[in-house]
């Protein structure tokens, strides 16, 4: 058996020394609490390892080890790892901003459109009777003094009135998809010194002349085809019965609309029953005085009417009143020249007057 022994021969820190290697660079160890204290890491050697001994069990020694290394186990005293970005944060931080401010969105409009019942700091204080009565508390959508105390003509009343049997034959031009083919139809009608209206309910429609009467509309439109002017008849048919926004004496507003349709037949009659001559006549001495007797007590109605209705009716009767006005007028002028044009510019007076009032009582 072989009995030789090997000699090793260690340094301070307990690595062995090796005459054969040149000189190397030396790592600093720390060895107790007080030098690490005493390391500066502001200086540049906070870019060197540190390390430190962590001293093992005796009985887990190893010459092999110890010789390779230390007779410890080195690990670094500290180190600087620079942070990270978590994507995870910044996407729920946004996702709760947009939340944030879509419920803030909601809560500020529901105050304007009054959905929010709640009490609202800073409107006003509760107010308590001297009884002991309960607190009057203002709540947002809630009626107010001011609202009470409205001007009558703001206030809507609505009454139900009887309207006489109104069945106008519109002569059709035709029906349009746009606005600027509805212009266009009516500058062609009026450029053939036609008369031209727009429907005011369906304003796809263009007219180009109207009549109580089926047979005599047959006869017009058949003159105009014969000059070019294609035409189909559109009939409309007014109720019977219409709730209207008025304040004044029901009876008052169902004579002025029973005379208006009276009117509106002699006028429309007398304009057709012409057009279709080739040489229409002037009206004679009774339908003149006919005409005359029923725009009299046609105005006198209208007077008793006006100021009752609602705004928004209130500007359809004005719009009916200058259209029978004009339609009037334009026929006692053809009674003194005799002009053909004259009864088609009575016919357009007379369809804008039934439009106005289909605008009325729909």
């Amino acid at each position: 058996m072989n009995k030789g022994r090997m000699t090793f021969r260690f340094d301070e820190h307990g690595r062995e020394s090796n005459s054969s290697q040149g000189p190397v660079n030396q790592d600093r160890y720390i060895t107790d609490e007080a030098s690490l204290e005493a390391f500066n890491v502001d200086n540049e050697d906070l870019w060197n390892n540190s390390y430190r001994v962590v001293e093992q069990n005796q009985d887990w020694g190893d010459p092999f080890t110890d010789y390779t290394e230390t007779g410890g186990t080195m690990v670094p005293a500290y180190s600087v790892t620079s942070p990270r970005t978590s994507w995870w944060k910044v996407a729920g931080s946004i996702t709760g901003a947009i939340v944030t401010g879509a419920l803030f969105g909601f809560v500020v409009l529901s105050l304007f459109n009054q959905e929010v019942t709640f009490p609202v700091p800073g409107i006003g204080t509760s107010k308590q009777s001297a009884e002991g009565g309960a607190a009057d508390i203002p709540v947002i959508g809630q009626i107010s003094e001011e609202t009470a105390l409205l001007p009558a003509e703001e206030i809507v009343t609505k009454v139900e009135v009887r309207l006489p049997v109104q069945t106008y034959h519109f002569l059709q031009y035709g029906v349009f998809s746009t606005a600027e083919g509805v212009e266009l139809a009516q500058k062609e009608l009026q450029d053939s010194g036609i008369a031209a209206a727009r429907d005011t309910v369906d304003t796809k429609r263009v007219y180009a002349g109207v009549s109580t009467d089926r047979e005599q509309a047959k006869l017009l439109s058949s003159q105009l085809k014969s000059a070019g002017v294609h035409l189909i008849l559109h009939e409309i048919s007014l109720p019977a019965s219409a709730n209207v926004e008025y304040d004044g004496d029901k009876s008052h507003l169902e004579r002025y609309l029973t005379q208006s349709a009276e009117l509106v037949k002699q006028l429309s009659a007398s304009s057709a029953s012409r057009l279709v001559e080739s040489e229409p006549k002037m009206l004679s001495s009774d339908e003149t005085k006919t005409l005359g007797e029923s725009h009299q007590q046609w105005t006198e109605s209208a007077a008793a009417v006006r100021g009752h209705l609602s705004s928004a009716l209130e500007t359809n009767a004005n719009e009916m009143e200058k259209a029978i006005n004009s339609a009037v007028e334009a026929m006692g002028e053809y009674n003194k020249k005799g002009a053909k044009t004259l009864l088609w510019e009575v016919q357009n007076e007379i369809m804008r007057y039934i439009m106005a009032q289909q605008s009325m009582l729909q």
